[in-house]
Formats: structure tokens, sequence, C-alpha cells
């Protein structure tokens, strides 16, 4: 993650250059120092490849980075995104030259699933400073803003792909920030849910820093999601959340069994020498002692991931060094810790197309002399800090019998020349056994509970075949009594003895006693397993009414808003949203017993949030789906807002979805505030029986219009919905301007101009008019509303850090 801490020292945290009061001197890109005498003495040591390999591994890690990005794959567009980087920019790129140098225009990554995952061998630099190039610069950034694309290190790809997170998982980020792989987690969470549903699971991306938290929700929020949850802790001390169903729940008699994560996702904070490519500035300040602070921290929060895993659970340890002491190191200790409850996981044969290196076995340890150990016995006292010395056994290997047996080798080195990347290190993990004494106990009362149930159809078993066994007899007995009775009869006649007869009504009343007996067993009390739909009603409640009295976190806390009262009641029955739209997962932050925005939670969330109550520093979670309104004559007080249309969409009222064709589409894309009368008469009609002055969602579906004259420039395959207001003579679009942006560029090919168009003029997001001759119709000033609105909808999200 390369997240080191800043060195203090005599000089207050000043750089040494800069104790002295004078600045150093200014030095371009090209002139930083690129190589470190230490650094290649330590891994010359540590023979990370072979020694003839190595000259070509240190010549790539001084080369600088290609640039790399993401399609979000869960989204519906992610095919048209795909589709115009393959049919538009790539043969665009492929003519172009610069310096007389043909540029290589950008290719999918072989081994990233579905050819989402590009590299462009252009660095990021050239590529903002290219005139050239700037027509595909400004596609990154716009699609980038909208959230459409993530621009992410290749290598920085890996560890959420090898977590293989299902629909269905609750999964932890335990260092989230800046997000790009919690926004990975987040696409493979909703990966094959259908439009409009939400997925069982959940994804709660925390971060220690605040401010970086804030940066993650910025991140999150452009995927749309209401199945996130942005929390504020420290990683090695994330609290417990007890699912409240334990003995005596309900009743004050205790708590229930800490919530434990299908999931977790650990790229810690590390010494990150292995970004040398983006982050020069790394080969000045390397030390090997760096990783020395930075062990027991990482140990820690892999320690804690492991209490907070369940049993079955899969797990990622992650890092962007290729410190060993950060790594192996970490990893090796941890399992001998738990002494066979985790296993790494051979994970070679998956992404197959990747190249990497197995983890290593053995290492040396650096002290600040610059001298190497192989043991821990080998460094003199003084050679290391006391903060450092208590933990110096954990800086080393463990034997080499050892480290065999924990098959080490699983764990994954990339390295920089061997697919032109940056640095990684990642260790699949599984839990395999319980570890903490309630895990040990919780186990221990499921295998009781298991056995009680299969005794039990055991016993029920038996008491069938018994019952069958028992007429069986009773069958057999009365024909053989027949059979007695007649030849007692013949006995009788001839003088034989009774002695038959009376051993045959022996046998009979035995075998009925035993089954007497079997039938009379008492049965094996199940009334423990039959309490798990109660759940519900023993959850711990959730008191937004006593928020968490925190300096460090500012916002106003989140409140469940009661779907069947209050605005909330009148928004959905204006809206005519259903049940089919869970009732439960509306929330807002509350401002004078008023809220501006209401949010959208999916029952993952809003059960994890009832269950932690104010143990959960939460910054952010949710959709917004509503935004209250300026207009005095509007239909309902709330508007549509674009980030929620997905979630809506499926459940609004027919009449406020209006389906039209591709020439209505550009009309409403390339006009402002364009008049009903310039729309077609279908769609005139479908609009007319919307209420004025409130949302509607405008339509469009390629697959409906594909025998249309008129298509888009891009060949479209996901389904279009964009959020208007419908005002007394025409609609207007209530969407970002990049997103809008984004939208216009793939659907018609170019870039409108849009503040010259008519008499507006679009600027920082708002549509205003010129003031300068006071003769602005009523029409124009009630579909400028709601971009005011929205933009004070902004704010509040502003307030949490978001850029």
């Amino acid at each position: 993650m390369g997240r080191m801490g800043k060195r203090k020292g005599k000089g207050g945290g000043k750089a040494k250059n800069h104790v002295s009061g004078e600045r150093a001197a200014y030095r371009s890109f090209d002139e930083l120092r690129r190589d470190n005498e230490s650094f290649r003495k330590y891994y010359q040591a540590q023979k990370l490849v072979d020694a003839d390999e190595f000259p070509a591994f240190m010549e790539a890690m001084r080369t600088v980075l290609p640039t790399n990005f993401r399609i979000t794959g869960s989204r519906q567009q992610a095919v048209d995104i795909r589709e115009q980087i393959m049919t538009e920019f790539v043969p665009y790129l492929r003519s172009i030259s610069i310096e007389g140098v043909d540029v290589e225009p950008p290719h999918p990554l072989a081994w990233y699933p579905h050819n989402f995952g590009w590299q462009f061998t252009i660095p990021r630099i050239a590529l903002k400073k290219s005139a050239a190039l700037g027509k595909f610069h400004s596609f990154l950034v716009t699609e980038t803003e909208v959230g459409n694309i993530s621009r992410q290190e290749a290598v920085s790809m890996v560890p959420p792909l090898l977590l293989d997170v299902q629909p269905q998982h609750l999964v932890l980020d335990m260092c989230a920030a800046p997000g790009s792989k919690t926004a990975q987690l987040v696409e493979a969470l909703h990966a094959g849910v259908a439009p409009g549903e939400t997925p069982r699971g959940l994804v709660v991306a925390n971060d220690a820093d605040y401010k970086r938290a804030c940066m993650l929700v910025h991140q999150v929020n452009r995927l749309n999601s209401p199945n996130i949850v942005v929390t504020n802790h420290s990683g090695e001390r994330f609290p417990n959340i007890y699912d409240g169903a334990g003995a005596g729940a309900g009743t004050g008699g205790g708590r229930g069994a800490a919530v434990q994560f299908d999931r977790i996702l650990c790229d810690v904070p590390c010494s990150g020498d292995g970004t040398t490519r983006k982050n020069v500035r790394v080969w000045e300040k390397w030390r090997a002692d760096d990783a020395h602070s930075l062990n027991p921290i990482q140990t820690k929060i892999l320690q804690r991931a492991a209490y907070l895993l369940k049993t079955g659970g899969r797990m990622v340890y992650s890092t962007c060094s290729l410190n060993p002491i950060e790594n192996e190191a970490v990893v090796a200790h941890v399992l001998s810790h738990f002494e066979g409850a985790l296993r790494l996981v051979d994970v070679s044969a998956e992404l197959p197309e990747l190249r990497r290196r197995p983890g290593l076995a053995t290492w040396k340890v650096m002290t600040r002399d610059g001298e190497l150990h192989e043991t821990p016995a080998s460094i003199a006292t003084n050679a290391m800090p006391r903060s450092h010395r208590r933990y110096v056994d954990a800086f080393f290997p463990l034997d080499r019998a050892r480290m065999d047996a924990l098959h080490i080798e699983r764990c994954m080195r990339i390295y920089s020349h061997l697919q032109n990347t940056g640095g990684f290190f990642v260790a699949v993990l599984e839990k395999v056994a319980p570890i903490s004494v309630n895990e040990k106990k919780k186990a221990a009362e499921r295998a009781e509970r298991l056995q009680r149930e299969y005794d039990e159809l055991d016993l029920e078993r038996k008491r069938e075949q018994g019952a069958a066994a028992e007429a069986e007899a009773e069958a057999v007995s009365a024909a053989e009594a027949v059979a007695v009775a007649v030849a007692a009869a013949e006995d009788a006649e001839s003088g034989a003895p009774k002695r038959q007869i009376e051993t045959e009504a022996e046998t009979e009343e035995e075998t009925g006693a035993t089954a007497a007996s079997e039938a009379k067993r008492p049965k094996v009390d199940s009334a423990d397993n039959n309490n798990s739909n109660d759940d519900d009603e023993r959850m711990a409640p959730y008191l937004p009414d006593e928020p968490r009295e925190d300096p460090a976190l500012p916002e106003n806390p989140f409140v469940f808003l009661d779907a069947d009262a209050g605005e909330l009641k009148n928004i959905l029955a204006f809206y005519g949203i259903g049940p089919s739209m869970s009732r439960r997962g509306f929330l807002s932050r509350m401002e004078n017993s008023t809220y501006r925005s209401v949010y959208h939670v999916s029952d993952s969330v809003r059960r994890l949030m009832e269950l932690a109550g104010q143990r959960l520093r939460v910054v952010n979670t949710g959709i917004r789906v509503f935004n209250r309104n300026c207009v005095k004559d509007a239909g309902c007080a709330y508007r549509l807002v674009c980030e929620g249309v997905p979630q809506l969409l499926p459940h609004l009222a027919p009449h406020f979805v209006v389906d039209v064709p591709f020439a209505d589409l550009r009309v409403v894309l390339e006009q402002i505030n364009p008049l009903l009368e310039s729309l077609s008469a279908p769609t005139r009609e479908r609009i007319a029986a919307v209420p004025m002055s409130s949302s509607i969602i405008v339509r469009y579906d390629p697959a409906a219009h594909a025998a249309d004259a008129e298509q888009p420039f891009t060949r479209l395959t996901a389904v279009l919905a964009l959020p208007c207001w419908r005002g007394h003579a025409s609609i207007s679009v209530h969407m970002d301007k990049n997103q809008l942006g984004s939208l216009i560029h793939r659907v018609l090919g170019h870039t409108i101009d849009r503040s010259s168009e008519g008499r507006l003029k679009l600027a920082n997001n708002t549509r205003s008019a010129p003031q300068d001759d006071g003769t602005e119709t009523q029409d124009q000033e009630l579909d400028q509303e709601p971009d005011r609105e929205q933009m004070q909808g902004q704010d509040q999200d502003q307030s949490m850090g978001q850029e």
C-alpha cells in the first residue's frame, strides 16, 4: 500500500536539506535519482532473482510506469466503454506518432478477466502533456470522474481477483483508502446480479486515517452501490460486532457470537519500495530498517483479520513492497502463531497469464549500519533501536523445515521486469479451524447441535423401522395363531400337549412390550434449533438519537426513516414505489429534525448497522436517491437523484419512465432545456401523463430500437436512463456535467458546447441564465431550480471529504 509514516528527527520532522532554512535546488523529473547502493546490496543478498537476471530487474525498476486503467465491470455500460476504446481510440492512437515514433495503442491485460483491464505504454506524465494524446487523456479523465473507469496500477488489481468475492459474502477491506481495490470488491459483489436487484452481501471499507476515509467515500460513491459502509478504525483494533442472538439475547442475559466475514482484504501499510517506477523519491529515501518499524503493525492487522474471518473464509494479505520482512516474515509468523488454523492457498492455477515468482523461504536482515544478518543472535545490541529489538525474532524466517511445512512458496511475488508492472506481494490464506475461545465454543455448540439433530433423525429412523417390524410381526403372529389354533384343535382330538401355544403367547407379549418401550422413549428437545427466524426480533437496537460524541467525525449521524410515516411516505406514494423495494433501507442525516437528502442501503447494511450500534465509526453509507427541491409548486418536495436511478428504476410507477427513440434522445442531450414541442408526438403524450414540476426518467433501450434508421455513434448494449425535470413546457437533464459529457461523447460521438446553445449557459454544474434583461421565462426558472438544489445536495458529500 505504500503509506509509510513521516519520520521525525531533531529538526522537528523537516528534511535534512531544510534544516539550514534553505530549500533544495529544483530538479526535473528526469534528473531525480534512480539508484540506491543499500537497496541494490540488500536485494542482491535476498536472491529475489538469479544473478544474471538481477540487472534486468534493477533496470525495469528505474523506468517510468506505463498508464493502466480498469473498466468498471459491474456497470451495465462496461461493455459499451470497452467497445468505444476498441473501435474509436485504438485506431485513432495507432495513427499517431510523437517525435517520429509511432504510438503503441492501449491493449488489454492478458490476465484480467473480460478484457476490462488495460495498459497504455505511454507514461502518465507524457499522456498528460502531449497535445496529440489530449483526446484520449480527456476521455480517461472524464470517465474516471464519472466512475466508468478507474486509474489503477496493474498489479494492484490482483488481490481482489484472488479473493473470489461472491454476491452473498460479507467482505471487509481493512486498509481500504484510496479505494481502487475496494471498488473491485464492490464490482465482484454485484457481478451476476440483475439490474435493480441488490446482492445479499456487503463491503465494509475501513481506513485508520479519517481524511483518507473521506477520499474513500469519493471513490466508492461513483459505484452507486447500496451495499457499502465506509468506516474509520485502526485495522488492528477493528471492533467486534455481535449478532445479538446468543443465549439470553434480548433479555439482558448475554450477547451473541461476533459477526465474522467471508472475505477480508489486508492491503497493509508498507514501505512501498515496489513502486519506484511511479514514486521516484523512494530511491533516495529508502532504508532497510523502514521494514522493521512496519512489521509489527502489519502482523497485528493480519492477526486481527484472522479473528474476524469465518472458518472456511478466505483472506488476502498484500503489499507493494519487495521486502521479505514485510511479506513472508509476517505471513510465516502469523501462520505459526495460530498453529494450523490458517493455511496458505495454492493459487498458481488462478490468473494463469499473470507471471509471478514463488515466496522466499530464506532471507537476511540488514541493520542500520548496512550489515546483513542471518540469525537474531548475530545482531549487536546497539545495531538496532530499542523499539525494534523486541520484535527482532519476527524479522527472521522460521527454521527451514517449518517454512517448507507452511508452503511459503505459495506466496506470490510480482517483479517489474516480468510483465512491465510495479513490484507486489500477495498471499492468499484460508481459515480452516476456529482460533478464538468464542469461536471454539461456537464450533463446539454447533457440533453438539448437529449431533443432537443426527441422533434425533437416527432415533426417528429406528422408530420407523421398529413400527414396520412390529406390524410385520403382528401379521406373522396372526397367521401363526390361526395355524396353532388349527393344530391345537387337531391335537385336542389326538391328545397332544398345549406347551407350544403357551410359548407362542409369551413371545408375542415380549415383542409387544419391546415396541411399547421403544415408542415411549422421550424425544430430544430441539427447541434451540427452531429460533433461527427470530434474529430480527432479537437484534440489538440501532440508536441514532444517541449519537457518538467524537470531534473527529463531525457529520450528523445516520437515522433510519419510517417508510409508513412523514415525508418519506409521501415521497414513495407520489413516485409509486411499492413494496418490491425494501422499505427498511431508507435513511438520512438529520439536521434539526429535517433532512435534505434520502439515502438507501441494502438490508444487509441495515442489519449490520443495527447490530453494531455505536461501535462502528460510520463515515458514509448508502446511495442518495432523493433530494429536496426548491420549486414551490412541485408535485413532490423531493426529486430523483442521478446516482439513485439504477436503484429506483425497477420500482417506479410506469408513467414516470418515458421510453424514447434515438431522435428524441439526441434532442435531450444536445439542448439544455428542449421544449416539449421539439420531441416526437408519442414522447410528448407519455410526458403529459406525468405531473408538472416533477422528476421523470427518460429511457432509451438500444435493443428495442435496433431497426431505427438513426443509431448512436458507439454501438450500445446497455439501457440508458436519464433523470430529467418535467417543466411546464420543457424538460431538463439532471446529471453531473462530467457524466453528461461522457454520455454525449459515447452516444453522439462529439462534445456539445451547450453553453453556446440558446440563452442558458452551463457553469459549475448549474444551469444559470444571464441577468441583464430580467426577461427569464417561468419555465426556465423552474427548470433551473433543481440544479441549484443538486449543488446544495452535493455540499453534504463535500463536507465528508469528497473532491
